[in-house]
């Protein structure tokens, strides 16, 4: 039966659309580069579809659920990550030092709380925040400075600590004292990349002389100025936060949904010009895939490598055969080898192949002919025996 000329228009439809690259290229220039026409593309059916899931949410939801967390986001609030896939693991451990990669379009609001975590004495950053050097309007966001000491004493609950985590929207910590406040803070802060403290150099401003390498106590008790600390506390609003695992997979917040794509798509250009430069080795060559998803979508493709390794010379001619040192398993696997490549070939390759191949050799030995032994070495077998049993007479 012919096919109706409906179905063979859906038809087409779908091969074309099952056909179509997953994300384009730039028309111009290297293709280790973003083009902006996909990313802007990927970032509109990313917030659509975000915001019609938001609001099906809503609608379907009749009374708070008593599982739901306190500080879950606001559906306008909800983060936008950039996935980034690489071909090999990041080796380099410099390169693993959690960084700050600034963005044109900050995702924090003007009315953000910021809580400060500082290295004692605690009063002495607090007097800094209060002074009048200290720029006004930033002084307002900053709602509490904590001391390590004072976090530890009246934070040790698991509740306590969620409490804190929900009463602002974004924490920094001063870079000295970071491994101290992670450990105790642990996966109520440090669980998600929602709220992760930000390390910020609360030195900033004061003189340091790194020539004096004797008394290292002395740098320790350095505190910044004013100024310098608020330009800190600046720059971190205005960037996002990165830290490069010990594998092939990473992801960073570049974006909120009540963005527009358009801000996306410039948030999205400048992370990875400064992320592939400066924390990739190889750069664009060990990169396979560049996503942007939100926390629970799929991951939409904004940049894929069209080759899976790094160097030219990974590249080898044919596949390689596996090396088997247990002869009782070679001939199995030998066969499940040939069988994996015929699937892989023509019926007209498969038949050359078989018939190219050398007959096996007959495992049976043939008879010896005994009759053909001379009788001079019939003879030297016969005395070479006797020797060998001669026993000496017993007398009777």
């Amino acid at each position: 039966m012919a096919k109706s000329k409906a179905l063979v228009k859906s038809g087409s439809k779908e091969e074309k659309a099952a056909n179509a690259p997953l994300a384009t290229r730039a028309s111009n220039g290297t293709p280790y580069q973003l083009d902006p026409a996909q990313v802007e593309k990927a970032a509109t059916a990313l917030v659509s579809h975000m915001k019609q899931h938001a609001q099906a949410k809503i609608e379907k939801k009749d009374k708070q659920s008593l599982a739901a967390d306190e500080d879950e986001a606001d559906g306008g609030e909800d983060p936008i990550f950039l996935s980034v896939s690489t071909k090999q693991h990041v080796h380099d451990t410099s390169r693993l030092k959690p960084t700050k990669l600034p963005l044109p379009h900050p995702f924090y609001p003007n009315d953000v709380r910021i809580c400060l975590f500082t290295k004692d004495p605690q009063r002495t950053y607090k007097n800094l925040v209060a002074s009048d050097n200290f720029p006004n309007d930033l002084r307002t966001k900053v709602g509490r400075v904590i001391g390590l000491e004072k976090l530890k004493k009246k934070w040790k609950s698991f509740e306590s600590k969620r409490q804190l985590l929900a009463e602002y929207d974004v924490f920094m910590v001063d870079d000295r004292i970071l491994k101290s406040v992670t450990s105790f803070l642990g996966k109520i802060f440090y669980g998600t990349k929602a709220k992760r403290p930000i390390p910020i150099r609360l030195t900033a401003g004061a003189r340091i002389d790194k020539k004096r390498q004797d008394d290292k106590k002395e740098e320790e008790n350095v505190v910044g100025t004013a100024q310098g600390i608020a330009k800190e506390i600046e720059t971190a609003l205005h960037a996002t936060y990165v830290s490069m695992s010990a594998s092939a997979n990473t992801s960073i917040k570049v974006g909120k949904l009540s963005m527009t794509p358009q801000q996306l798509k410039e948030n999205v250009e400048a992370v990875v010009t400064k992320l592939v430069d400066q924390h990739i080795e190889h750069k664009w060559r060990n990169v396979r895939a560049l996503y942007i998803k939100g926390p629970t979508t799929k991951a939409l493709p904004i940049w894929l490598s069209e080759e899976l390794w790094v160097n030219e010379e990974q590249v080898l001619d044919q596949a390689p055969k596996p090396m088997i040192k247990d002869r009782a398993e070679k001939g199995e696997k030998k066969r499940k080898w040939d069988e994996w490549e015929e699937e892989l070939l023509d019926p007209e390759e498969i038949a050359e192949r078989r018939a190219s191949r050398k007959p096996k050799k007959s495992k049976t030995k043939e008879p010896k002919d005994v009759g053909s032994i001379s009788k001079e070495k019939r003879n030297k077998l016969k005395r070479d025996a006797l020797q060998s049993v001669q026993t000496p007479l017993i007398a009777g």
